[in-house]
């Protein structure tokens, strides 16, 4: 059975699709055109690669007058991250530490290389 064509009024016009096939490998005109105006930058494709980002400056740290550490200092010298390092000061087994204020913590950085100095092993048998 054949179907009938659909009669083109108003309402099919509107619901056609873009014939993208037609233009294929150029670029879309319109792109062009707001590049080469505007100076934006367009959109990268889906197959090419985008170009790296720099990475942010390090955040300049105030380190107290006392040569003390901060928590992610020394999380980062010890080779832990800041969450295990405030667990092991919760649970008291970590390097010693200086509490600041209420809210804020220091490390030594004496205490944090005699801590690493005293978990120095020879072997797994020994605790």
């Amino acid at each position: 059975m054949k179907r009938k064509p659909h009669a083109k009024n108003g309402r099919d016009q509107a619901r056609a699709q873009p014939d993208l096939f037609s233009t294929l490998g150029a670029a879309p005109r319109h792109a062009i055109a707001v590049g080469a105006d505007t100076g934006a930058q367009l959109p990268t494709p889906a197959n090419q690669s985008k170009p790296a980002r720099t990475p942010k400056p390090a955040p300049l740290v105030a380190r107290p007058p006392n040569g003390l550490l901060r928590v992610r200092e020394a999380a980062a010298r010890l080779g832990l991250s800041k969450s295990t390092l405030d667990k092991m000061r919760c649970e008291g087994r970590g390097p010693r530490y200086v509490k600041i204020t209420s809210k804020l913590v220091g490390y030594d950085p004496i205490d944090l290389d005699a801590y690493a100095e005293g978990r120095k092993r020879q072997s797994t048998s020994e605790r």
